[in-house]
């Protein structure tokens, strides 16, 4: 409601107290106008921060600039609250290939391994609580582990990317309940859970397309669906073109081959959201996992950035050392094979509990971490935030995950000697 600011007329007053009242009055009138002006400013600020446009129904939220100045914004602490992981000691502290690490509604720490197919967990202190699973085929083993992930109770999800199986394991480490995954088409199998939306995995296929054709291509085509935890169905969401490859055919038979800096899709689930982004340009898709609706686009108008002869030199020199390390043999004249003349939009995208999209930008092949952008749901870009160094999301070219809640960060870091730990740190807002 508004407030009527004129001078009343008190009885008994005087003619100082009536000038009191207008002075009174001729304040409180300059702060309501100087109020209106500032909600003015902060509108044309927003205006010039974030434009706003629609196509075909869908909003397109173009972010300008950030709202955090120098000095403002969301920071991570140095030091990290809970530390799994040593040199030297007990087996249970000794990492070696962890796809991924999830917190329990009690602060304690599950993660999983895939060199032993094992999960653990672990208290706040980083004390072993328990050890399950295993190699192998049977119940409550994995083949090949690639993700743990968590569903509500604090029920552990994880994906055996050899089996085709999830499995569900209680809070104590017990198998509760396997699935196999089929696709309800022909020719695409499963090729991996790219994170929990409440009760559903969210899962990848190889959609199939047929033969690649010869040349650069987009293939394969890349299906995104839901699996039920309740009958096993998988229920599609979308199909998005898979990664630029080198495809070399010759006859009935056909090579496909690595395309350095290639465009492709990157993806993030949170909270019943699905975010996609081709990397061919910085234009991310908030898609409801319900029906694959494109509920909003999220972009930024910046010109791709040319590959340059550091880029190459830096990702000869990282393959170099990956395949070193998984003892592949690095066939000679990389540096002169086919190689895209851009580099990609960005590298990779992480939806946090709170639904914010962290953006990792493009860096080059064995450089430190950049600092993550940072944009609101609505598709405010906030600004950057820095993560301690060491933060892995891929090892030996497989994929890690790591966990933003509300105000931690959970993943796994690599120290200059090439050891593994799991860490959780303070975000502070």
């Amino acid at each position: 409601m508004p407030h009527d600011h004129t001078p009343q007329v008190i009885p008994g007053s005087s003619w100082n107290s009536g000038r009191r009242w207008q002075r009174k009055a001729t304040r409180i009138g300059l702060l309501s106008c100087l109020a209106g002006a500032l909600a003015a400013c902060d509108a044309a600020l927003d205006r010039s921060l974030v434009t706003r446009s629609d196509s075909a129904g869908i909003p397109i939220i173009t972010a300008q600039a950030p709202v955090w100045g120098p000095g403002e914004g969301w920071q991570v602490s140095e030091e990290p609250l809970v530390r799994i992981g040593a040199v030297e000691g007990p087996r249970e502290q000794l990492l070696d290939g962890v796809v991924g690490a999830v917190r329990l509604s009690n602060r304690d720490i599950v993660l999983g391994e895939r060199t032993t197919g094992e999960l653990r967990r672990y208290d706040p202190e980083g004390t072993l609580v328990w050890r399950a699973a295993g190699q192998g085929e049977g119940p409550g083993e994995h083949r090949v582990l690639m993700f743990v992930g968590l569903i509500p109770g604090d029920t552990v999800v994880t994906w055996d990317v050899r089996l085709n199986r999830v499995q569900l394991f209680d809070p104590e480490g017990t198998p509760v309940r396997p699935f196999r995954v089929e696709a309800p088409w022909s020719g695409a199998p499963p090729t991996g859970v790219i994170g929990m939306s409440g009760r559903r995995p969210v899962l990848t296929f190889n959609a199939g397309g047929g033969e690649p054709e010869d040349g650069i291509v987009r293939w394969p085509t890349v299906r995104i669906a839901t699996l039920s935890l309740e009958d096993g169905s998988v229920r599609v969401v979308m199909d998005v073109p898979g990664p630029e490859v080198r495809a070399s055919v010759d006859g009935a038979m056909a090579q496909v081959m690595e395309y350095p800096f290639g465009k492709g899709p990157r993806y993030s689930v949170a909270g019943g959201r699905l975010a996609v982004v081709d990397t061919e340009r910085f234009a991310v898709r908030s898609v409801s996992l319900d029906d694959g609706a494109v509920t909003a686009i999220l972009q930024r108008d910046e010109p791709m950035r040319q590959v340059t002869e550091e880029d190459v030199d830096a990702y000869v020199e990282w393959m170099t050392d990956v395949s070193a390390g998984a003892g592949l043999h690095v066939p000679p004249g990389l540096a002169e094979q086919p190689m895209a003349s851009t580099l990609p939009a960005l590298k990779s995208i992480h939806l946090d509990a709170g639904g914010n999209l962290w953006v990792e930008p493009h860096s080059r092949h064995g450089s430190a971490l950049p600092p993550f952008q940072v944009y609101t749901p609505g598709g405010e870009w906030l600004g950057t935030v820095a993560v301690p160094s060491g933060l892995q999301q891929e090892n030996v070219g497989l994929p890690v995950s790591f966990e933003i809640g509300d105000d931690y960060i959970l993943g796994v870091w690599r120290d200059e000697i090439g050891v593994e730990y799991v860490r959780m740190y303070r975000l502070m807002k």
